[in-house]
């Protein structure tokens, strides 16, 4: 069952994706407005999805589930940056970069949404704000391999990570929030899906895409994110004495999406390998139409 519903969203997901190449290549949508739809997504429309989430009535049973997400989702984020890590060493960069953080804002939130329904965003907002925090310190180092470059400032101030805070602070103290807010909030993160997807389509248009497929280096730096790190954290996963079978499965699902599309981000920011970074992006996202259904009938074996 949850194969199916997986299946169907990535192809609405890809569909979606359609539409961004169309508008870019009728000339509809320019770069630069990818680029600032991009910056909504990042600011405003993913922090929403977060902070939505956490609009539900205080529990104890709640706080351990949120404390167990944290605690999943921490572990699986430390398994890919070893792993990683440990096959890339100092001279890959880019390819570090792309198998230790995914698509987990993007990709993943849609996909537990469509899979769990809205209030399934509360699992696995911890392992999203946990990815930028990462993204934004240990992925920087390796980057650049200058600690000078992590910047308190951006972590702190990172959208993300304040609607993370924002959320658990309504949750914890069981704030009543009015009916206007929770709508405005709602109409804002329903959004999160087509943009994303619009942007990735534009992504996908500015590549020739025989250059993505011709590559043969890239097919291991893709397979590696979107399969060999899902099942190494799958194993792992399997022997802790965990049995909320729920949360399991949302951050598998959030350790098996594509690359994430930051990396492009920050291969401009830091002038690394744009294009490479791009293509692997593109390909994993092409590819995870097949891999992630795959690795989700897998799950239901070994569970």
């Amino acid at each position: 069952m949850i194969t199916m519903v997986l299946l169907n969203q990535i192809i609405v997901m890809f569909l979606l994706m359609g539409v961004g190449i169309v508008l870019y290549r009728k000339k509809l949508l320019s770069e630069q407005g990818a680029k600032d739809l991009g910056a909504i997504l990042i600011k405003v429309i993913i922090p929403c999805v977060i902070i939505k989430s956490y609009f539900i009535k205080f529990s104890i049973e709640k706080l351990e589930e949120l404390a167990i997400s944290g605690g999943l989702s921490l572990l699986s984020l430390l398994i890919a940056m070893a792993v990683a890590g440990f096959i890339y060493k100092k001279n890959k960069k880019i390819e570090n970069f792309t198998a230790s953080f995914s698509n987990a804002g993007f990709i993943g939130i849609p996909l537990v949404q469509a899979a769990f329904g809205d209030s399934a965003v509360f699992y696995i907002a911890s392992y999203i704000a946990l990815l930028n925090l990462f993204q934004w310190t240990y992925g920087v180092f390796i980057i650049t391999e200058n600690r000078d470059a992590i910047k308190l400032k951006k972590i702190i101030c990172n959208p993300v990570f304040i609607s993370l805070i924002v959320g658990i602070g309504i949750f914890m103290l069981n704030i009543p929030i009015p009916e206007t807010i929770k709508r405005t909030v709602g109409f804002i993160a329903g959004m999160n899906s087509p943009v994303a997807m619009i942007i990735l389509g534009v992504y996908l248009s500015k590549i020739e895409i025989k250059s993505i497929f011709t590559n043969k280096d890239i097919y291991f730096y893709v397979l590696l994110r979107v399969i060999i790190i899902p099942v190494i954290t799958l194993f792992i996963f399997y022997f802790l004495p965990i049995d909320n079978m729920l949360i399991i499965m949302i951050i598998l699902i959030a350790a098996c999406t594509p690359v994430g599309a930051n990396i492009v981000i920050f291969a401009q920011q830091y002038d690394k390998d744009y294009l490479l970074s791009l293509k692997t992006v593109c390909l994993s996202t092409v590819i995870s139409i097949i891999t992630i259904p795959l690795f989700f009938m897998l799950v239901q074996i070994i569970y």
